[in-house]
């Protein structure tokens, strides 16, 4: 597996794959602002790019000043979780940050583990509606990329994908060694069960030690652009 040394490098390759790639279908859960699927969009015009982001405060200041209908993105105040109907979305309204918690990007459907630079911190529990990748791609044809970064939620996520990642060809995922969220998958987790759907660990940052970024790329990806 390839090492590189900064997060900016990890989401450059990620970018080029998608490129080579030309997936019909890109999702971006735990969007943020939605930068990747912006780019996304810009560099593969007839793919569907949808981007999920769960935080209300998150997606409302992002809504508002981003025309991403205009750029062909999807950018919906939805969770992705194991299954279709409501979760509850928890956001940090006071900690040990100076920041504003909630328009912070490390706000999850998981609490905190503790013991970290948040210190002790106070939810608001938000009701968000949910779906699942399998309700809402079933139907799409492949292949499919995906980029997950959900705060500690990516067994959800991947609960509620199983066919989606049989299709999926490229995926880059953020992964931790040691429990930021109460039970999280950890990244031996991510990986095994990445790997029963034929996606291989090819690429990771160094971002810290214990928190990290890695790309997936399915076999016959990987042997069609050998094979090039």
């Amino acid at each position: 597996m390839r090492t590189t040394s900064t997060s900016e490098e990890l989401d450059r390759l990620f970018l080029e794959l998608v490129s080579l790639l030309r997936p019909r279908v890109f999702v971006e859960a735990g969007a943020y602002e939605a930068e990747t699927s912006l780019a996304v969009a810009a560099a593969v015009p007839d793919c569907a790019v949808v981007a999920f982001e769960a935080n209300p405060y998150v997606h409302r200041k992002f809504a508002a000043g981003t025309d991403f209908a205009a750029n062909r993105v999807d950018y919906r105040h939805q969770a992705l979780s194991s299954r279709p109907g409501e979760v509850t979305f928890l956001v940090i309204t006071d900690s040990a940050s100076l920041a504003d918690d909630r328009v912070e990007g490390y706000n999850s459907l998981l609490r905190r583990a503790g013991g970290d630079w948040l210190g002790d911190v106070e939810y608001e529990e938000v009701t968000v509606a949910a779906t699942t990748l399998d309700h809402e791609f079933a139907c799409h044809p492949g292949p499919f990329a995906l980029w997950l970064d959900v705060e500690g939620a990516t067994e959800q996520v991947l609960a509620g994908g199983r066919t989606f990642l049989d299709r999926c060809d490229l995926l880059k995922v953020e992964v931790e060694e040691t429990p930021f969220w109460q039970d999280q998958w950890l990244a031996e987790d991510v990986v095994a069960e990445l790997r029963g759907h034929g996606l291989e660990p090819v690429a990771r940052d160094t971002q810290t030690e214990e928190q990290y970024n890695v790309v997936f790329a399915s076999k016959r990806f990987l042997e069609a652009e050998a094979a090039a």
